[in-house]
């Protein structure tokens, strides 16, 4: 019952293979897209999703008497609205073949971080309308690294450390995230040093402005931004190559890359007291990995359908 609840817990509202979209969907359903979780299933993910539906339906108060105010106010709103409306879940390995699958209606919505979202809508303002804001989903970014790697985590801890104790991340975060407006991400030129060690690192570019990748191919955003200031602290080249998000687990097994951003390591959802049993820590993550110190984070993920 934990493994299930594991992964629900963490989409709260959210809820594409052919597994579902075979399926007739339920009344009062939505088809709902997410970027490939690590370590579980979209059969898995669905069933804990749809237990923890379950489990907040006697929580949402009907007209009568209120007697647990705390808890209506956590719920009314994103919860009840889960309650009312089941998310058929669908994982994707990439940011586009989401929005197509969004496009074209095979879904009805997408969830995303804050930032992303913002971007998304400051470029497209006409394609795309909030549904949701999840207040009670904290987020965080960090590095990934094969388990065992220690040494190389530990340099990206330390570097990660002083970059937020000299203010060098608030002022990164405001020139590619904050003040971006509708600007496209600039790109992001690495230090090289000659004969130093050569760190490989995976990106995906699915998570714009954060994990960047330019049409030309070229590495961009904040994410590479911090990257570049860490191989110059370190005095380390660094060398980026591209994978999905499905793949990152499997780029650090086989050795093609040394680190990798690692979206959504979550630290937990902020549960009414009645569901707190059901309020694991929560992870997107695989055995085999390491985290680094979080870099950025963020209090809100964000639902978004295509508008009308």
């Amino acid at each position: 019952m934990a493994r299930k609840f594991l992964f629900a817990l963490l989409l709260v509202v959210l809820s594409c293979s052919a597994v579902f979209a075979a399926q007739p969907k339920p009344k009062n359903a939505l088809d709902a897209g997410i970027l490939t979780y690590l370590g579980t299933t979209e059969a898995e993910f669905q069933e804990g999703l749809d237990d923890l539906r379950k489990a907040l339906a006697p929580l949402i108060p009907s007209d009568g008497p209120r007697d647990d105010r705390e808890d209506y106010d956590m719920l009314e709103g994103y919860l009840s609205e889960l309650v009312k409306n089941r998310r058929v879940v669908h994982f994707y390995d990439s940011l586009l073949s989401m929005q197509m699958a969004l496009r074209s209606h095979r879904i009805d919505e997408i969830v995303l971080p804050e930032a992303v979202v913002m971007y998304l809508m400051a470029n497209n303002p006409t394609g795309y309308e909030i549904q949701f804001s999840l207040n009670m989903m904290p987020s965080t970014i960090s590095f990934g690294f094969k388990a065992g790697n220690t040494a190389l985590k530990k340099e990206f801890d330390d570097a990660i450390k002083a970059m937020k104790k000299d203010g060098t991340l608030m002022t990164l975060e405001n020139d590619y995230i904050t003040n971006l407006g509708t600007n496209e991400p600039g790109h992001v030129a690495f230090h090289e040093f000659k004969g130093a060690p050569t760190i490989k690192v995976a990106v995906t570019g699915d998570l714009p402005p954060l994990d960047y990748v330019a049409a030309d191919g070229r590495p961009a955003g904040y994410n590479t931004a911090i990257l570049s200031e860490i191989g110059r602290r370190l005095k380390k080249n660094i060398r980026v190559i591209g994978v999905d998000a499905g793949g990152r687990s499997a780029a650090l097994a086989s050795e093609r890359a040394d680190v990798v951003f690692w979206y959504r390591n979550t630290e937990g959802m902020k549960l009414p007291k009645k569901a707190k049993g059901r309020n694991p820590k929560v992870n997107d993550t695989h055995t085999g990995v390491i985290l680094s110190e979080p870099y950025y984070e963020w209090d809100t993920d964000l639902v978004v359908g295509r508008s009308k």
